[in-house]
């Protein structure tokens, strides 16, 4: 009988990974050593007829390996996958396909309940109208014409920088939040960012600041700001692990930043308006020595007017008086528009819709979990299936 050693090697061991048999145990069952089943089933080896007919009485399939592996219908022929036969492998393995799936579901919904809560607040801000400016475009016209420059607003603010600022998280990290059971608490608390770490080495007392920083960066990791380009609307939405910090804290950031931009927006009006207050007081008091000169030139000289030299003197000190009264009119009508633009730049945002404490979670979400497992375990179900086949 003649056999090709190489053939029938890689016959035996095709048959013995398409049955799952290990190596050890096949050759103790054909009572050869490993080494020389390792032989035959490289080729190195020409296996006797003794060994044949073991591998027969033990293996009664063996003999019809071959035709078994040329009669199945291959899933990939000529580079084109064949659905046909793709379906029909599914469909017998359906039962353990449907087993993995459920498996992997069960055990991928049951991990959701391993993750921590988190509850999302969500607070919208508006940006004010800038009707009043219409009010004041007549007063402004007329004192454009008497030469008074009018304040213009130049100042712009883009709030998701606002929100995400450190000073607005400095504020939020000092406060003590009230939570769902009335207890009140601070974000380091809540996070436990003053507690030694158990895999820590060093049991030096933590350091306040590198609390306060670690917990500055974390709290922009929970706020999300979006605003619309085209209506101005913002929304400021605040994630952890409380429904009534969540709200607490969103409407606490919209206030400080409303705050802030109103205080930052108008210093500089109240900043020009102080000037001209303290520049009118001290011309006031310049116009009133000058008007004083004036009249103890008169009382003084009371027939001045034929004198050349002291009708001159008169004429200097009268255009002195008059340059203080212009300049103390110009400063009056300034500080007028100085408390216009302090009045219009009031408020520059407007809190629509305040933040109230969320009935449900946001995360984790079991439905999306749930799906996600199934789909997941369908696939790799297939996958083992198409490859075992």
């Amino acid at each position: 009988m003649n056999i090709n050693p190489e053939h029938f090697g890689k016959k035996i061991k095709r048959f013995r990974l398409l049955n799952d048999i290990r190596q050890e145990d096949m050759a103790e069952k054909l009572k050869v050593s490993r080494a020389t089943l390792i032989n035959y089933e490289k080729g190195h080896t020409a296996i006797n007829l003794e060994v044949l007919n073991r591998i027969n009485d033990i293996y009664p399939n063996f003999s019809n390996e071959d035709e078994s592996v040329k009669s199945k219908p291959r899933i990939i022929v000529d580079n084109s996958l064949d659905f046909q036969v793709l379906f029909s492998v599914l469909h017998k393995k359906k039962n353990y396909i449907l087993f993995i799936t459920t498996f992997f579901a069960f055990f991928g919904t049951l991990s959701s309940f391993l993750f921590t809560k988190y509850y999302d607040a969500e607070i919208t801000l508006y940006p004010a109208k800038k009707d009043l400016s219409q009010g004041f475009s007549q007063f402004q016209a007329f004192a454009s014409n008497l030469g008074v420059n009018t304040a213009s607003n130049d100042q712009s603010f883009y709030i998701p920088d606002v929100v995400r600022s450190r000073l607005i998280a400095a504020k939020v990290i000092k406060q003590n939040w009230k939570m769902k059971n009335g207890q009140l608490m601070s974000l380091i608390d809540l996070w436990e960012l003053n507690k030694e770490n158990w895999f820590s080495i060093n049991k030096k007392p933590l350091d306040s600041l590198k609390i306060s920083e670690r917990a500055i960066k974390k709290v922009n990791h929970h706020i999300n700001v979006a605003e619309d380009k085209l209506t101005g609307l913002i929304k400021i939405s605040c994630t952890f692990q409380d429904p009534y910090i969540a709200a607490n804290i969103a409407n606490y950031i919209g206030e400080q930043v409303e705050l802030y931009i109103q205080k930052e927006n108008s210093a500089q009006s109240k900043k020009e308006k102080l000037f001209i207050s303290d520049r009118l007081s001290l011309v006031k008091l310049e116009l009133e020595e000058a008007e004083l000169k004036i009249k103890d030139f008169k009382e003084r000289n009371r027939g001045y007017e034929d004198s050349p030299e002291l009708n001159m003197i008169f004429y200097q000190l009268d255009r002195e008086a008059e340059a203080k009264k212009s300049v103390y009119l110009t400063l009056q009508q300034q500080l007028e528009l100085a408390r216009i633009e302090e009045v219009k730049q009031s408020p520059i945002l407007h809190i629509l819709d305040h933040a109230s404490p969320p009935i449900g979670k946001s995360s984790p979400r079991r439905i999306l979990f749930l799906v996600s497992s199934i789909i997941f375990g369908l696939i790799f179900s297939s996958i083992r299936v198409v490859i075992k086949y």
